[in-house]
């Protein structure tokens, strides 16, 4: 890792000077996140910072990979590495984890969709900035949904990565999918009403979803499935999914969050106790066959991919009181469908016992 260090901050090579300006703005940038009221004069300067950072993230996205990297002593080479010894370029992210301003953002963006979610605490606040700031109402609104979308984005990003989930508050991540999810099912049963970005917390909240579960087994396992099952987020994700996956989601929404369904069915606490995730039978016709939304339209354009994630789909369109015969007779149509794609691996005993259909590996 200090090799890239000293990659990234050495002046005297003009081909690194792009890194190491943003770098420096990078954080900047993060040490200007802090905590303020809501709609306050602070606040709102904030959203500028947000966005600028956002911004950085989004430039270095764009930037060729740092084939450097690879010839650091000691580096797992069959990784994808961390934020500090990967070949992407995450310095912006890589900066708000050494900052510590994570988990703060996290609060920050909770307190945020509490104070939404709340019609009079929302209308109080609006009508008092619109009379102290001379705002407008459309410009307090677009406010917030840069606040929204800039912060959801960051931490989508940084979610990413399991050496920032080590670092998390683990139980207020799971508490504010939970909030989310649990306020579509209520409110937007039949539309997400999110923007053409899709980069509300309404959508976002299924990315952060998908990364607890890839990397639960390298987290605190048993106390996150516990607080899991206390919040009902895997329910919560499967309505989320059976209501607005397929005609609402981003491209490629469904391939991430079938990840995260593939690795939490392949773990190995989840397995042995996974009935208590579906603590009410569900009724007929809740859960609508998901094959086609995770093994269908998007896998037709990422080909090879359709034999981790077709299983889960039997598993998910089943439920805990479905038929495993049926479960794994629709998995294998799936994977079977067209004579390009693979046929399904056979069941493990552990998940045979069990009535689930497991992934052919952990992640896509």
């Amino acid at each position: 890792a200090a090799a890239k260090y000293a990659q990234e901050g050495g002046g005297g090579d003009e081909a690194e000077r792009p890194l190491k300006v943003c770098a420096e703005a990078g954080r900047k940038c993060v040490r200007q996140i802090h905590q303020h009221p809501i709609l306050s004069d602070e606040w709102l300067q904030l959203v500028d910072s947000l966005k600028q950072l956002t911004r950085l993230v989004q430039l270095e996205g764009r930037m060729p990979a740092n084939a450097k990297v690879a010839e650091i002593h000691g580096r797992n080479q069959e990784t994808p590495g961390t934020l500090w010894d990967q070949e992407a370029h995450e310095n912006a992210i890589r900066i708000l984890v050494e900052e510590a301003k994570v988990n703060l953002c996290l609060r920050m963006m909770n307190d945020f969709k509490v104070w939404q979610y709340n019609p009079t605490d929302m209308k109080q606040s609006v009508e008092h900035c619109m009379k102290t700031y001379d705002l407008s109402q459309v410009n307090i609104e677009q406010k917030c949904r840069q606040f929204e979308e800039y912060l959801g984005q960051l931490l989508w990003r940084a979610f990413a990565h399991v050496e920032t989930l080590q670092l998390m508050d683990i139980p207020l991540l799971i508490d504010h999918c939970g909030l989310v999810l649990q306020h579509v099912d209520a409110t937007r049963a039949a539309g997400l009403a999110c923007s053409s970005s899709k980069l509300e917390q309404e959508v976002l909240v299924m990315y952060y979803v998908s990364s607890l579960f890839k990397h639960a087994e390298a987290l605190n396992n048993g106390e996150l499935l516990a607080k899991a099952r206390e919040v009902r987020l895997l329910p919560l994700v499967i309505s989320h999914l059976s209501r607005h996956a397929a005609a609402e989601y981003p491209e490629n929404i469904s391939v991430d969050v079938a990840a995260g369904l593939a690795a939490l069915a392949d773990n190995e606490d989840f397995q042995t106790d996974w009935r208590s995730f579906f603590r009410e039978p569900r009724a007929d016709g809740r859960l609508p066959s998901l094959a086609g939304v995770l093994c269908g339209t998007d896998h037709q354009r990422r080909p090879g991919q359709e034999a981790g994630t077709a299983p889960v789909a039997g598993f998910v369109q089943q439920g805990p009181a479905g038929d495993v015969r049926g479960a794994r007779a629709r998995g294998a149509a799936v994977c079977c469908a067209s004579p390009s794609r693979p046929s399904p691996k056979p069941l493990r005993p552990s998940f045979a016992k069990q009535g689930l259909s497991p992934p052919a590996h952990k992640g896509i």
